[in-house]
């Protein structure tokens, strides 16, 4: 099938734009959470506490013991019960921001795009992720929507678009994470500006922070907060292990013209102070770049550490029109990701009508 977002004009919405819901996927006993369910499941109850604030939340379960265990967790800790939708849905893993669908608008209606998932490069079982958004694709409006797959593998969290159909991607994580793809850079990216009709794909091309093992998602390294500026991860530290990657980071993004051939504002977000290690000595990546946009609010990652103040006064001052909330990260960092890799944007008008 040919892909329709380069025919009929389907371009990707910043995820500041109005949204239907968030999409969840609770942790289980079949996924990596099972030796730490009920800590993790503190995690998930602060955002969805504080999500259904704001708007739905879609919460993905395994199975109805699942769903009943869900259920009483968040009736007792305060959540609007009347924002919650209940989905059942097998999967793998929680990190659905990766193995989700992409979702792009035209005049004609959206496309509803599900690339292939491998889960980053082959490191994890992963078939049931891989098939998540086929199956999340019966509880959208199918009416004006065409589904798309392509074996093409790139996640959710290595793609970052601003409003005037600008792509901001890491091309380092895509070569990791294709073992098998012969395209050269250039290729890569005129396949992206296809997929996603981009005016400009803008690649950096820097390693991961240390301890990331999705091969160096952007939406670690850097982001938009709106169309003129671009939030950054930095360290101050010369003993930090990330110094050299995100100066690398940094001499990338100042090249980076808009469509109006202005450079972007850059605005640095230092990482925690700590450099955080589990329990083999691993490295955490913990970085305050992972915030979550959510109608009229953005939610900021915590990690207990003395940065964690800094960080929630950038948003603020970078996001005045907006609420900014912090929630502790540190469970989602044991197991590599922090909160917008645990969630999903639904935008507006995307989902049926009896969801």
């Amino acid at each position: 099938m040919a892909n329709a977002s380069a025919v009929n004009n389907f371009y990707p919405l910043p995820e500041w734009y109005p949204q239907d819901a968030t999409l969840l996927v609770w942790p289980h006993r079949y996924s990596d959470w099972s030796h730490m369910l009920d800590e993790i499941s503190q995690t998930y109850l602060s955002l969805t506490q504080t999500i259904t604030q704001y708007q739905r939340v879609i919460i993905i379960y395994f199975n109805d013991e699942h769903k009943q265990y869900i259920t009483k967790l968040c009736s007792e800790y305060g959540c609007n019960m009347e924002k919650l939708v209940f989905i059942t849905i097998e999967t793998n893993d929680t990190w659905v921001r990766d193995y989700g669908p992409q979702i792009l608008f035209g005049d004609t209606g959206y496309q509803y795009i599900d690339f292939e998932f491998n889960a980053w490069g082959e490191q994890y079982p992963c078939r049931l992720d891989n098939l998540f958004a086929e199956n999340f694709f019966h509880y959208i409006n199918e009416q004006h929507c065409e589904y798309y797959r392509t074996p093409f593998v790139i996640e959710g969290g290595n793609l970052e678009f601003d409003s005037q159909a600008n792509l901001l991607t890491n091309i380092a994580c895509i070569r990791q994470n294709n073992p098998y793809l012969t395209l050269r850079d250039e290729d890569i990216i005129k396949k992206l500006t296809y997929e996603f009709s981009a005016k400009h794909v803008l690649t950096i091309d820097v390693p991961p922070l240390k301890g990331d093992d999705t091969g160096g998602h952007i939406d670690t390294l850097a982001r938009f907060i709106n169309d003129e500026t671009i939030v950054f991860s930095y360290t101050y530290d010369e003993n930090n292990p990330n110094q050299e990657c995100l100066l690398l980071l940094e001499e990338q993004l100042k090249t980076f013209k808009n469509q109006h051939g202005r450079h972007y504002s850059l605005f640095p977000i230092a990482l925690p102070k700590q450099v955080f290690l589990n329990e083999d000595d691993d490295y955490l990546p913990a970085s305050y770049v992972n915030f979550v946009f959510i109608n009229n609010a953005v939610i900021v990652p915590l990690y207990k550490d003395e940065h964690d103040q800094l960080a929630l006064d950038s948003f603020t001052k970078l996001c005045p029109e907006k609420n900014i909330i912090g929630i502790e990260a540190n469970y989602l960092l044991e197991q590599f990701g922090s909160l917008h890799c645990a969630t999903l944007h639904i935008p507006e008008n995307v989902l049926r009508e009896d969801i």
